[in-house]
């Protein structure tokens, strides 16, 4: 697999942001260093901290990784579905009523990190596998069209980033406090 060297064929703005963050790093370097980065930056919170959104309308620490571990299930499916029956429809995710139907606000943070962590090494096991032609098997996502499972993992990738991120700042505005 290779590091994602440029971004400016893709169209959606979201993907071209997500897919930024990870020019020239290895996407499966990325992947497998999430969740020892989520326990540094959770590490010395308060429950509390970990619960309470930075502001109205946005997801608290705890939410992320509700988040992050369902996402990983998800693409998780989604991964299986491209390597087994390349060319198969991939469901798109609604992450807001994802939140709001399995209840992230009252999800145990702590379970769903251990979650996360199980699954993401399982499917890097699968995904470190694969052979060169086996990347470039592809789903047809419902809204964004044909997508590679090289550019799956990509967008993975850059999704943990970008959640990295927005857990890094809101420890930031306690630890200024």
């Amino acid at each position: 697999m290779m590091s994602v060297t440029s971004v400016k064929t893709i169209a959606s703005p979201y993907l071209r942001r997500i897919l930024s963050y990870v020019i020239g790093k290895d996407p499966l370097q990325v992947l497998s260093s999430t969740a020892d980065q989520i326990r540094q930056l959770t590490h010395g919170l308060t429950q509390d901290q970990i619960h309470r959104p930075p502001r109205r309308g946005k997801w608290s620490i705890g939410q992320i990784i509700a988040h992050l571990s369902d996402t990983e299930i998800v693409l998780g499916f989604r991964f299986r579905m491209v390597i087994a029956q390349s060319g198969s429809r991939l469901l798109a995710m609604d992450q807001d009523q994802w939140a709001e139907g399995l209840r992230y606000r009252k999800a145990d943070w702590k379970r769903k990190l251990k979650l996360f962590e199980l699954m993401r090494r399982d499917h890097l096991v699968l995904l470190r596998s694969l052979g060169t032609s086996e990347w470039k098997k592809y789903g047809i996502h419902e809204e964004r069209g044909k997508e590679t499972l090289e550019l799956m993992v990509q967008v993975l990738a850059g999704h943990d980033v970008n959640h990295l991120r927005q857990i890094e700042k809101i420890r930031n505005s306690y630890v200024e406090r």
